[in-house]
């Protein structure tokens, strides 16, 4: 039987990680806008349609260079962190680990699944909650083991597109000749006109027959396991929280993630307006191949960079503004969705499909700012957003201390 253990308090909290949450929420909304607007969808003839191609695919190119990818990837990292630092506190506290962090992802995965059919089909929650079963298995692994697994990791869903590159040469696939309406424009048709339940079917189709495919095509499962295990590397030996003393440590990974990470990314981004990885043309290896090294190195400078600016008192001051963000990671997540689904789904606004790039930027800055003000607010009379105590006194089985007295 399980000994107590209560969650971590608000004083036992690293801001620095509550920061780096705050931030990369941000980016995770301005890479989910596409997906979330419908614009994803739309044929190249409706993108002209919009009237704000050039400058949409500007800004297109900019989030591919320094957003996709990055900041789930950032996620990643610190969820690995949050592994580590809650199997540290069970081992302190003699109480098994495992079973509470399985519940606490099966509760994780639901919360997920849900997530992905009212709301949002791109859901991250169950791809987490999946792969934190997978993570649970290198509990006891050495240092170097995490880190050389993690490289194979980064490095397999290249073996793997070169795999699926390879059955294409033999026998390749028929093209895809489409006679009437397009079905991404039914998609479209029912997000912008249909039913509650409609679009609900749509998102569980969404799920079953393209996002989850998506996923095992790309290698995301390998890609967020890999930054799992860094983020259980850092956190094992004390790097997040020893700052001063990995000063130099952060420094080159820095300098290292910008020196391999931007030409990679550029190159990302020039890939990511073609077709040819989606097409298993070959050329599309070289998009496998720059994401493997360029993502994951260029999400590790923008967390040094957070970890050398922390260190300065007046940084640390105004990276504080992102903290409450971060405190209230889970619900802020869901509620980009719901607000999303409230401005471009038909039992909202309806905007679906008829926003371009840049004004969904700016859409998701206004969102953003408003996630910033709400935070603060929230934070200063409750413990834990409502989401976060769902999942907290569920995983613990005790009903949690929600307002602040």
């Amino acid at each position: 039987m399980e000994k107590s253990l209560h969650p971590t308090s608000v004083s036992e909290r690293q801001s620095l990680l509550d920061i780096l949450r705050g931030f990369a929420l941000l980016g995770v909304l301005l890479a989910n806008m596409v997906s979330h607007s419908g614009y994803f969808f739309i044929s190249k003839s409706g993108q002209e349609a919009l009237g704000t191609l050039e400058v949409d695919h500007y800004v297109e190119w900019v989030e591919h260079f320094l957003i996709d990818g990055k900041f789930y990837s950032l996620f990643s990292l610190l969820f690995g962190i949050g592994f580590a630092l809650q199997m540290k506190r069970a081992s302190a506290s003699d109480v098994h680990f495992t079973s509470r962090f399985r519940r606490r992802l099966f509760i994780m995965f639901v919360i997920g699944l849900l997530h992905a059919v009212l709301l949002f089909v791109g859901d991250i929650l169950t791809v987490y909650a999946l792969t934190g079963f997978v993570l649970i298995l290198f509990r006891n692994a050495p240092d170097k083991i995490l880190l050389r697994s993690a490289i194979i990791l980064f490095l397999l869903p290249v073996l793997q597109y070169a795999v699926f590159w390879g059955i294409n040469l033999i026998n390749p696939s028929p093209p895809v000749v489409e006679e009437g309406p397009r079905f991404l424009d039914e998609v479209i048709r029912v997000f912008q006109t249909g039913s509650y339940l409609e679009i609900i079917q749509m998102n569980t189709g969404g799920l079953i027959m393209g996002r989850y495919p998506d996923l095992f095509f790309t290698g995301r499962f390998f890609k967020v396991l890999a930054m799992f295990l860094i983020g259980f590397y850092v956190a094992k030996n004390m790097i997040h929280s020893n700052l001063g003393e990995n000063r130099r440590l952060f420094r080159r990974v820095m300098i290292w993630g910008a020196v391999i990470g931007i030409p990679c990314n550029l190159v990302l981004a020039m890939m990511m307006t073609t077709e040819a990885y989606y097409n298993l043309e070959p050329t599309g290896i070289i998009q496998s191949l720059v994401y493997a090294f360029g993502v994951p190195a260029l999400a590790l400078c923008y967390a040094s960079i957070f970890a050398l600016l922390y260190q300065n008192p007046e940084w640390k001051t105004k990276l504080m503004i992102f903290a409450p963000v971060g405190q209230l990671a889970l619900t802020n997540y869901l509620m980009q969705s719901l607000l999303c689904a409230i401005i471009f789904m038909s039992y909202g606004f309806g905007m679906e499909a008829k926003i371009g790039p840049a004004r969904l930027s700016l859409i998701a800055l206004g969102i953003y700012v408003f996630q910033i003000v709400y935070s603060h607010l929230w934070i200063k009379a409750f413990h834990f957003g409502p989401m976060e105590w769902l999942w907290r006194s569920l995983t613990y089985k005790k009903r949690q201390p929600f307002r602040k007295q």
